[in-house]
């Protein structure tokens, strides 16, 4: 009966890892769990078992990404974006002080309609570069929430993981002990 489940056991190890082939990901170690008694050499495999491991690996990946690719992504993007506004606003400034001595003109030339519209363009890039600014702000402070987040996942999947082998190792302890090792 014992043979009859490490087989079956096997076969569904095997069928994972045949359908993660099929689709292109890998299975990252196959968590066994010792017998608790020393004779034994068996190791034994369960579903929960590989859940468990899986879920705690893709815990763990997540939390990977987000502090090494998202993270510095949305940082780079908030910090591409507030140079690009920082620059318009240089310019916008230069030709509206290069419109100064060509304002006294008259009251409704195209030179003041032209430095009108550049003066309210200031304006809008100045508000966007303000909530720029404060979205980085808001970014930095979430950072460490976001962290917690991830890293409370990966201690869930830890303690499922770990409670997944004490639930293995008890029934190997009831079972006997397993199968005697061949001489």
């Amino acid at each position: 009966m014992r043979n009859f489940l490490a087989i079956a056991l096997l076969a569904v190890v095997g069928a994972l890892a045949a359908h993660s082939l099929q689709a292109e990901e890998t299975i990252v170690g196959v968590p066994t769990v010792q017998a608790a008694v020393p004779s034994v050499r068996s190791q034994i495999v369960t579903i929960e078992l590989i859940q468990a491991h899986q879920e705690y690996q893709l815990a763990k990946l997540r939390m990977h990404e987000y502090r090494f690719v998202t993270l510095p992504q949305q940082r780079r993007n908030l910090d591409d974006q507030i140079k690009f506004a920082e620059a318009e606003i240089a310019v916008l400034s230069r030709r509206l002080r290069d419109y100064r001595p060509f304002l006294r003109v008259g009251e409704y030339s195209p030179v003041r309609t032209a430095a009108q519209e550049h003066r309210l363009a200031l304006v809008d890039v100045e508000q966007q570069l303000g909530r720029l600014k404060n979205e980085r702000i808001g970014l930095l402070r979430l950072t460490r929430q976001h962290s917690q987040l991830y890293q409370l996942d990966v201690l869930r999947a830890a303690t499922r993981l770990a409670m997944a082998r004490r639930t293995v190792e008890v029934a190997v302890r009831q079972a006997g002990g397993g199968d005697a090792p061949a001489r």
